[in-house]
């Protein structure tokens, strides 16, 4: 980093400690000094060390809050500068932004969140110094197998603020899809092709060539087909409001090669 990129950066350091002013920088590792674990935040290549009790993660039960958002884009205040050692708290960030959210923020509105933590059936994100854990039915209309097919660790997404008190938010409700462009497109009895994209418990799913609507089948025991081939689906019922389809496979076209 050139001398004027780090004078600039020690700058905005400095505007953080004096005016609490949020930055935002990468936990990219932890680091001991003296007897305490520190979390290391990257910021435009300048390090910042962040105590595990500046963490403040809405779980408390996690023994290892660095650990748990190794990777993640956070957001932070400086708290402290001693000669070329800055030391942050993303709590504070947090409690700002809170305040900013119940006076800025309206329900309906989109905001924008940060991915921190992905699990097979959550994906966690943090907006507005608020942690959320979404499970599918707050991520899609379609079905999701796995978040970690989705999602990573530093993500930005857009949500839609569905209640304030308590916080609530959706990534699903975000969304633009083509159930807003057409959404009288189908009609039940009418048969199209589509793509089986997903085999579970609750049955088959399949997106339609068309413009990738959804519809759920039942499951077709020893003749179900496996992810990837092209069918024929009867559509059986619709709801508009659900944005869902149900349907029967009434022929396989093609079954992917193996």
């Amino acid at each position: 980093m050139k001398q004027t990129q780090k004078d600039e950066v020690r700058r905005l350091l400095q505007k953080s400690y004096n005016y609490k002013t949020i930055l935002t920088g990468q936990l990219t590792g932890k680091k001991k000094i003296g007897d305490k674990t520190y979390g290391v935040v990257l910021y435009q290549q300048a390090r910042c060390f962040l105590p595990a009790e500046e963490v403040d993660l809405s779980t408390p039960t996690i023994n290892d809050p660095i650990g748990a958002l190794l990777g993640a884009t956070i957001e932070f205040v400086v708290t402290d500068i001693q000669k070329n050692t800055v030391f942050i708290s993303r709590k504070i960030a947090k409690q700002l932004r809170r305040i900013e959210f119940e006076n800025n923020v309206k329900e309906g509105q989109i905001i924008n969140g940060r991915v921190i933590g992905v699990s097979p059936k959550n994906v966690y994100v943090d907006a507005f110094g608020y942690e959320f854990a979404l499970t599918a039915k707050d991520v899609d209309y379609k079905w999701i197998h796995d978040m970690r097919e989705r999602f990573k660790v530093g993500d930005s997404v857009k949500a839609k603020v569905i209640s304030k008190k308590p916080p609530s938010i959706s990534i699903k409700e975000a969304l633009t899809t083509p159930w807003e462009k057409d959404p009288d497109r189908y009609k039940v009895g009418e048969q199209y092709v589509g793509k089986v994209v997903a085999v579970a418990n609750l049955g088959i799913f399949v997106d339609l060539l068309e413009d990738g609507r959804q519809v759920l089948c039942p499951p077709m025991g020893l003749k179900t087909p496996i992810i990837g081939s092209v069918v024929v689906v009867l559509i059986k019922d619709i709801s508009k409001e659900q944005k869902k389809m149900w349907g029967d496979i009434v022929r396989v076209i093609s079954e992917p090669r193996i």
